[in-house]
């Protein structure tokens, strides 16, 4: 992993953006040394679905932490949330969202990697029979 690459990585649960992590601050000591426990961590097996592996590869490792990541934030555990965007974010420099979506206690995640977060612009419309010429 990386320990800075610059970029913006945005966070959305239902549509709402959650959290935002920005490449371009520096990690303290603190944090990386967290990241490297959870890298040695990760070593030591996963759980996935019903299955647990042993020796997981970068894909399965991603799939873990995003997993958590929402997993952190339906519980509100900001912490936990924190850490594992911090994962993502550096286990992979060129994603640019984490997009869930939670209903009826399914949970779909999809990783972004070709478009940047934009915040959504509601519009309104008025219906074609209240429109009035002017002349």
């Amino acid at each position: 992993m990386s320990e800075k690459t610059p970029g913006v990585l945005v966070i959305l649960l239902n549509g709402t953006p959650m959290l935002e992590y920005d490449r371009g601050q520096a990690l303290s000591d603190r944090q990386r040394e967290s990241l490297q426990r959870m890298e040695e961590k990760l070593d030591q097996g996963i759980l996935l679905g019903e299955r647990f592996v042993t020796r997981p590869e970068r894909q399965q490792r991603v799939e873990y932490m995003a997993a958590n990541l929402v997993a952190a934030l339906l519980e509100g555990k900001d912490v936990a949330a924190a850490a594992s965007c911090a994962y993502l974010a550096m286990a992979l420099p060129e994603l640019k969202q984490v997009r869930a979506l939670e209903k009826e206690g399914n949970v779909a995640i999809e990783l972004v990697f070709d478009r940047e977060y934009r915040k959504e612009e509601k519009l309104s419309f008025v219906p074609q029979d209240r429109l009035k010429a002017r002349h």
